[in-house]
């Protein structure tokens, strides 16, 4: 990107490109992009914070975790939980 912006990583799958930028640097990201290429249409337009390392869980740590992230939604001044938790495909 020739514009004065940090970005991290940029990717490019099945014909859809994702930027990784720190989150301070979203609108300067957002608007060279649509400076660079014209009229964008965005799947997705927001600010997600992805975790940079992952911790795999396992066994009947699974079910505990999993029943945690239950009781924590339930709660109605939750909005989002962020994890970085591994969990095995059921």
């Amino acid at each position: 990107m020739e514009a004065d912006v940090d970005v991290t990583d940029i990717e490019n799958e099945a014909g859809q490109i994702t930027v990784f930028a720190p989150h301070t640097e979203y609108a300067k990201a957002k608007q060279a992009l649509l400076d660079a290429l014209g009229e964008l249409d965005f799947e997705v337009d927001e600010i997600q914070f992805v975790p940079q390392t992952t911790t795999p869980v396992a066994g009947e740590d699974v079910a505990m975790f999993e029943k945690l992230l239950d009781m924590l939604n339930e709660l109605d001044d939750v909005q989002n939980v962020f994890h970085n938790a591994e969990l095995p495909d059921t």
